[in-house]
């Protein structure tokens, strides 16, 4: 088996800007709570397959359950070398992540770990993600204008008191970036997930991957607005609108162009995996 030592650029199928000798990974869905409302996301646990959701998963799993089937995941593949965790919910909110992924450390040493993230409460737990050595980690980022992330998150908790508006936007903004600088001073690799909304955000992408890429992240993933919940209206951007925000947003941070966007619940390599 690989070793987490290696860069994971060059196997981790979300971060490799090829896709030769990629590595397996598997999400476990354990984390069913959020701490942060996106108007265009209903995160969740269902009978759906539809694996191109993402914040979906069918099941919830317990921290037993998701040990025991990585367990048996790994043993049916080698090939099989990240272990993450992306939802439903928000991992670092959720404390069956933590035992998770510890238990899973102890009995894997060399094993890449993988963790997505609204990057809120990233900041206070870099310490822990030293300690079992998770290599990288992404963070679901999609502007850092205020007016803009006050229309994208309806509200936030912080500190068990429930936020709205321009305060919201303001300390989920800072947090973020905090995260960021953070991950990445302790030579965590950090990707920005950015949903391209064109009547929300179609602005603000390019001046994000000015900021984040000061902050310290090495890759950004501009992908498409998934119609749903409070966002379900509104349209998804055009290949041609992607494709020009990720040209001019090059000029700032490296732009990742493989993203499927996977569901929490998954094993194998991105397009071509199945559900657990």
């Amino acid at each position: 088996m690989a070793t987490s030592s290696v860069y994971p650029f060059n196997h981790h199928p979300c971060y490799s800007l090829n896709r030769d000798s990629l590595w397996q990974r598997i999400h476990l869905p354990v984390a069913p709570i959020c701490n942060v409302k996106c108007a265009f996301c209903s995160h969740g646990a269902g009978s759906s397959c539809h694996t191109s959701k993402p914040g979906f998963s069918s099941q919830v799993m317990t921290p037993n359950i998701a040990v025991a089937r990585t367990k048996t995941e790994i043993k049916k593949n080698t090939n099989l070398n990240i272990v993450a965790v992306s939802g439903p919910g928000e991992p670092l909110a959720n404390p069956e992540t933590f035992v998770t992924l510890e238990r899973i450390r102890k009995e894997y040493q060399n094993i890449s770990m993988c963790l997505s993230t609204n990057g809120v409460l990233l900041s206070e737990n870099i310490d822990w993600l030293k300690e079992i050595n998770v290599s990288t980690v992404s963070v679901s980022m999609s502007t850092s204008c205020i007016i803009t992330a006050s229309k994208i998150y309806e509200w936030a908790r912080f500190q068990n008191a429930l936020v709205r508006g321009d305060v919201m936007a303001a300390k989920i903004i800072e947090a973020q970036i905090k995260g960021i600088k953070m991950a990445s001073n302790e030579g965590i690799h950090v990707k920005v997930n950015s949903i391209l909304i064109p009547e929300i955000n179609m602005q603000d992408i390019v001046p994000l991957a000015r900021v984040i890429s000061k902050a310290g992240a090495t890759l950004q993933n501009i992908v498409p607005l998934y119609p749903d919940d409070k966002f379900s209206s509104l349209r998804a951007p055009s290949f041609q609108e992607i494709q020009n925000i990720r040209k001019k947003a090059s000029s700032f941070i490296k732009q990742f162009t493989f993203c499927k966007q996977c569901r929490s619940d998954v094993v194998g390599i991105p397009g071509c995996d199945s559900v657990l």
